[in-house]
């Protein structure tokens, strides 16, 4: 992007601030009077090179300019400076997410927490659950139930345990069972959960320690016991917020698609699933968006860790949102969502 002299920088700062502020077009007089030294006329004649430049564009209702993509996409790189959240507001969302935790799951937090970044600020607030598929297998153990039930509890290295009950057809002699567990723990020893559910069946195929029929039972049922993943992972809360925003007043067609993307899910899922390798703050701003839906909003996303494993909080807003004051609260939750996880 071609680098802006600093006035024009000045002068695009003071005027996206200006419209994020006010929702309404900025004039040059406005600008004048912000305390930046500059004539009008001075600023009249920047924003029309900003405006031929493509940073600004001119509503034809007004006499004011507001941002265009390109303008956001300026702003937030080169020029915006962050606002940091005061202690007072740190702790009140430590304790909004605390106060609205009910269970000590995961799941349970961070659903708590999509709201909590709704309400905080007021856009939608998004939450994807740590993405356990590249979790590293740390071991599988096998609890005989009865002579027709087997437990299954797969461990991986982030922590989190999934419990599964395996119907048997007679009951599975002590040693068989655990020389099961042992050849199933060392052939799939170091693997991500993905990478064994893709390959599970030719990892056991060729074993000859343990009991067949368990281990035909391990692969075909795979799928299931080796799937942590899905569209219900992703939490999202407060998308009244937007809709009350001037950008979708009398956009009915605006809000009605919005809506159908975040009912189908999977799309707002794997717009998040790509971001987990990202560090920092990600945003895309207005026709950045791949997905039509989008196109007229701002998408901000920060990745948290919880051991070897990422998840990722997300805001969707217009694309006139308030950047310098929700990258610093992205960041911030993103790093109480890791220290809760942890704790529960």
């Amino acid at each position: 992007m071609e680098q802006l002299q600093q006035r024009e920088e000045k002068i695009l700062d003071t005027l996206v601030s200006a419209h994020i502020s006010t929702g309404e077009p900025v004039g040059s007089r406005t600008i004048a009077k912000s305390g930046l030294s500059l004539s009008a006329a001075t600023v009249r004649n920047s924003m029309a090179d900003l405006e031929e430049k493509g940073f600004l564009k001119h509503p034809h209702t007004s006499a004011g300019r507001v941002p265009t993509d390109k303008g956001y996409r300026y702003y937030v790189d080169k020029v915006m400076a962050q606002e940091d959240l005061t202690e007072p507001e740190r702790e009140l969302i430590k304790q909004c997410i605390l106060t609205q935790m009910r269970e000590g799951n995961i799941e349970r937090l961070v659903e708590q927490v999509s709201r909590v970044v709704a309400d905080v600020s007021q856009n939608l607030g998004l939450a994807l659950t740590p993405r356990f598929e590249r979790g590293k297998f740390q071991r599988l153990e096998m609890v005989p139930l009865s002579d027709s039930k087997i437990l299954l509890v797969l461990t991986i290295e982030a922590g989190l345990v999934k419990t599964m009950v395996m119907e048997i057809d007679a009951a599975i002699d002590p040693t068989d069972l655990e020389d099961t567990r042992r050849v199933v723990n060392e052939r799939l020893a170091g693997l991500t959960v993905g990478e064994i559910r893709a390959s599970v069946g030719e990892r056991l195929r060729s074993v000859t320690m343990g009991a067949p029929r368990l281990l035909r039972l391990l692969m075909n049922n795979a799928e299931s016991l080796f799937r942590f993943s899905s569209a219900d992972d992703l939490h999202f809360g407060g998308a009244g917020n937007v809709f009350r925003q001037p950008e979708f007043s009398g956009n009915q067609s605006g809000i009605v698609a919005l809506l159908g993307l975040l009912e189908a899910r999977e799309p707002i899922a794997s717009l998040l699933d790509e971001r987990l390798d990202r560090e920092g703050i990600a945003i895309t701003i207005g026709n950045e968006n791949a997905s039509p839906e989008l196109q007229g909003c701002s998408v901000l996303t920060s990745r948290y860790q919880v051991g070897n494993v990422s998840g990722v909080i997300g805001i969707i807003g217009p694309t006139r949102i308030a950047y310098a004051r929700l990258v610093p609260l992205l960041k911030y939750i993103s790093h109480l969502t890791e220290e809760f996880i942890e704790q529960s």
